[in-house]
């Protein structure tokens, strides 16, 4: 995850026209792949020439998903505005990322904007999907390579369900795919916080509280993420859409109930964390205490000791007992009975007892 904080977004500068583009320089360049289907037949390419594209905006008999990767060329994301004729705030929402997740309507298009989550080498990988419904097109765009979309492009090749069904099918198969991934996402930082909980339970060692504290500041950026998650989803669920049609509406609501599940799984973590958080410092003051208590009993023990020693450490010249022959052993007697008597009082008091 990227760890320039919570509320880093890249945007164009104060005063900026509406519609300014903020292309980041590391971000790769658009890689555009194009998969046209219907129930008998299937076409997928890598487009290389725009222009081919124009086609796919006419024509009504196939079901066409464009999906691009990377936004790092403002030409290529321009032209794509111009050919499917979408909003230049939308444009905007594309490439300066993040925002919130949202649904906007259009005149001839769709525009729903979500998060897409992912494990990758225990790193969690969080980017923006941006997608819009067309009559005749789904389009994607997706901030870098590699996604978690296999799972619908194999069900296409499959000749699966999807395949008899019209383009609001694809882009629900799509966003399904995408909040179905938060599980795993989820389910493996609770796996992180079962260990760390082993752990704490052990040792508490300050390796522990710091992989305590990186993993709250992840769920703290999924709760920025999946609460306004819920709320898009939830909409398109309860107010419907013109280009989602009655029965793929059925298919969402689902969606909705497992965007539910999600946010519940994340506060049962994010409270979890909050528990080991209390049970690592509750655990270090009960160290302390242990540990001061170990050091009053030691200051109780030799505070009268110290008296008597000093007493005698007095040099007068007439003092009766340093003329004495047994004085040094009966001193060392004396210090030995209050040290027993002292002993035997904080025992009775249980403080050896944890």
């Amino acid at each position: 995850m990227n760890q320039k904080g919570l509320f880093s977004k890249r945007k164009p500068p104060l005063g900026s026209v509406p519609g300014t583009l903020s292309i980041d320089e590391e971000s790769p360049f658009p890689r555009i792949r194009l998969i046209e289907f219907d129930s008998n037949s299937l076409r997928e390419e890598i487009v290389d020439d725009l222009t081919g594209l124009q086609s796919v905006v006419l024509e009504k008999e196939k079901i066409h998903w464009i999906d691009v990767q990377g936004l790092g060329d403002e030409s290529t994301i321009r032209k794509l505005g111009d050919i499917f004729s979408l909003h230049p705030l939308a444009l905007e929402d594309i490439t300066n990322v993040p925002q919130i997740p949202k649904v906007e309507e259009y005149d001839n298009c769709v525009f729903l904007c979500l998060p897409m989550l992912r494990m990758e080498d225990n790193n969690l990988i969080s980017e923006q999907v941006s997608l819009f419904l067309g009559e005749t097109f789904v389009l994607t765009f997706q901030e870098r390579y590699g996604d978690v979309l296999d799972p619908v492009r194999n069900r296409i090749r499959r000749k699966a369900q999807i395949r008899q069904m019209n383009n609001d099918y694809t882009a629900y198969a799509i966003v399904d795919t995408i909040v179905d991934n938060y599980f795993p996402v989820l389910q493996n930082l609770g796996n992180e916080l079962e260990n760390l909980e082993d752990q704490l339970v052990e040792t508490m060692a300050k390796e522990s509280l710091k992989e305590l504290y990186f993993i709250k500041h992840r769920l703290a950026h999924l709760k920025r993420l999946l609460w306004p998650t819920r709320e898009a989803i939830g909409r398109i669920a309860r107010d419907g859409s013109l280009y989602f049609g009655s029965r793929t509406m059925l298919y969402f609501r689902d969606v909705y109930d497992h965007v539910m599940q999600s946010i519940d799984m994340l506060d049962l973590s994010r409270d979890l964390a909050s528990e080991l958080m209390s049970l690592y410092l509750s655990s270090t003051s009960n160290r302390l205490n242990e540990i001061m208590k170990v050091l009053t009993i030691i200051s109780t023990i030799f505070i009268p000791l110290s008296f008597i020693a000093s007493l005698y450490g007095m040099n007068f010249h007439f003092m009766p007992e340093l003329a004495l022959k047994w004085a040094y052993p009966v001193v060392l007697v004396i210090m030995g009975v209050v040290a027993s008597i002292m002993l035997f009082l904080v025992h009775k008091k249980g403080w050896f007892r944890k």
